[in-house]
């Protein structure tokens, strides 16, 4: 990854999830495929001021991001940034992303938890593809009116409120499902 890229990384305050297979060579242009609101304009603004390197943010998602590295063979962008659990499978099925060197990322801008739960489901062999960029929490919504004042994701499951809750099975659940049952 050159200068530049680690600059724009600090500046977003995060580390980026893939880079593509591109080669890194001095650029005008840094071309980043990632999720809507995940490059603000005031940071690419500030990485732009900085380095003098135009940035060309092509919004996607992760079906979308992945059959764009397949069809280019993993060219065509700098810095991709799919899900976490949408990086392994395609990197074993497709090689559409090149490894990250760990060395030039400063690693004390992370949760060290996080990062190594990155490097643990992010590795193949000893090759690094992701670090954590954009994560957040999962809440729950609840009617208040029942008297009760606090929830857990337990309480999904619960007989009391069988056919009275709704929720998407997906990971941030699951996972979430797992912690509070310890």
């Amino acid at each position: 990854m050159r200068k530049p890229a680690r600059k724009f990384l600090a500046a977003a305050g995060a580390g980026l999830l893939a880079c593509s297979m591109t080669a890194v060579v001095q650029a005008e242009e840094l071309r980043l495929l990632t999720w809507g609101g995940y490059a603000p304009q005031e940071v690419i603004d500030l990485f732009e001021k900085e380095t003098g390197i135009d940035v060309k943010v092509t919004v996607s998602n992760n079906e979308d991001m992945i059959s764009k590295l397949r069809a280019t063979r993993g060219a065509g962008f700098d810095l991709a940034q799919p899900s976490q659990d949408r990086i392994l499978g395609a990197q074993k099925n497709y090689r559409i992303y090149k490894p990250m060197d760990m060395s030039k990322i400063d690693t004390s801008r992370f949760i060290p938890s996080m990062l190594k739960a990155y490097e643990t489901s992010a590795t193949i062999g000893d090759d690094v593809y992701a670090v954590p960029h954009i994560w957040g929490t999962s809440g729950l919504i609840v009617n208040q009116s029942t008297g009760q004042q606090e929830y857990s994701f337990n309480d999904l499951c619960s007989d009391d409120y069988a056919g009275k809750v709704s929720y998407r099975l997906k990971r941030p659940t699951l996972i979430g499902f797992a912690f509070a049952m310890g």
